[in-house]
């Protein structure tokens, strides 16, 4: 009996530090999102500003709008928890009510019989009426227990009661947190309404001018093949002195495969090459989202940032390559064993050719884009090896 009652109270604790851990998580994710929220909202404000709206600032719109909607369903999803939880603490107070209502009717007929039985010889009456000693004995510990059960009836009484109370101010706090929380969802439904209602305009207003967008992806595209082909020779010529150097195939140093492998073991865990910002393009091959007849090719992502923000690697390694590219600007290639990354739109360059460098530290700073009152950064990672040079997608690499 007493293992059931043990197990029981660890499903108990198990499922109260369970329900506590889910609901710190939605807390966690509700920051998130309102710091991105907040991230985006200074960008759309400073793009707000300039002549004109651009493809990529009508991105950081849409992002804004993902994440408005990821918020109210997180809001959604608490409203329902503790709606839950409520119901579910209702239905204890029930249950306490009933235990207290129970002691108490118990408590009544002690105290009945005890009224009966007032006369103090009664007890001694009792006592020595007994055959033996022993019987005596025992019948002298059943009163004393009584009187005890009868003050222990009392105190059950009194906990019972405090933890009726106890979850009354629970229900009060949840009330109130669900008041709170229903307030911040219509705010965040009316700022979701404004941004869809802005997006749909500033599409509309874009479109008329079609033929322009396509233009400007066509020269941008033209632009990315021009950084493309200055990566790969940079890279190869990379290959080319290694061979020459060490008189046979490429191959690495044994700090080298070192490097790699805590390159490698970092995936999904690299801090992104600005401090804030958001990925305005991706990577690959794939339909423009706005203008349906263009097809982007990136060998990287580009992510949208504040104005002439500061460039820092993603991890340590050697600055291999410094190169001037017309659309590109600055780039800075910096190797972590077998795989490079590459960091393109830089208007100034803080490091040189053979630079050690450490993760997060600063490298350049951006070039603003033209007709806009942001920067945006294009950042790739390649993988090579003696037989091959590939790129990697950098959304898998950098933190979520």
């Amino acid at each position: 009996m007493n293992r059931i009652i043990i197990i029981l109270l660890l499903f108990f604790i198990g499922g109260q530090s369970f329900a506590q851990k889910k609901s710190e998580q939605l807390k966690q994710k509700e920051r998130q999102l309102r710091l991105k929220i907040k991230n985006t909202k200074e960008l759309i404000k400073k793009t707000r500003n300039s002549e004109q709206l651009t493809l990529t600032e009508i991105g950081i719109i849409q992002h804004q709008i993902a994440y408005r909607e990821e918020l109210i369903a997180n809001y959604n999803y608490q409203l329902r928890r503790l709606d839950n939880q409520v119901k579910d603490i209702k239905k204890q107070v029930v249950s306490i009510n009933n235990n207290i209502k129970m002691l108490k009717l118990e408590y009544e007929k002690m105290l009945l019989y005890a009224y009966k039985n007032r006369n103090t010889d009664y007890s001694y009456l009792y006592i020595i009426s007994a055959k033996t000693f022993s019987e005596a004995f025992h019948r002298m510990k059943y009163i004393q227990h009584y009187s005890d059960y009868r003050l222990a009836q009392i105190h059950r009484i009194l906990l019972t009661q405090k933890e009726l109370e106890k979850k009354i101010d629970e229900i009060e706090i949840k009330i109130a947190d669900k008041e709170k929380l229903t307030t911040k969802q219509k705010i965040e439904k009316q700022d979701y309404l404004i941004d869809k209602d802005f997006h749909h305009k500033s599409l509309f207003k874009l479109k008329q001018n079609e033929d322009k967008l396509k233009s400007q992806l066509a020269i941008q595209k033209k632009n990315k093949r021009k950084l493309a082909s200055a990566i790969r020779k940079a890279i190869e010529d990379e290959i080319a002195a290694s061979t020459k150097k060490s008189g046979s195939t490429f191959s690495l140093t044994p700090d080298a495969i070192a490097l790699s492998k805590n390159f490698t073991s970092n995936k999904g865990r690299l801090p992104w090459p600005v401090e804030r910002g958001e990925i305005t393009e991706k990577y690959g091959k794939h339909k423009h989202n706005i203008v349906a007849t263009a097809t982007i090719e990136n060998n990287g992502i580009d992510i949208t940032t504040e104005k002439n923000a500061k460039v820092r690697a993603v991890f340590n390694g050697k600055v291999t390559s410094v190169l001037i590219i017309p659309g590109a600007g600055k780039v800075v290639m910096i190797s972590h064993g077998s795989y490079r990354t590459v960091y393109a739109n830089l208007k100034n360059v803080y490091v040189k050719k053979g630079d050690n460098i450490k993760t997060k530290q600063t490298i350049g700073e951006l070039l603003e884009m033209e007709n806009s009152s942001v920067s945006q950064v294009h950042f790739e990672i390649w993988n090579i090896s003696s037989s091959s040079m590939k790129t990697e997608n950098p959304s898998y690499w950098i933190i979520k």
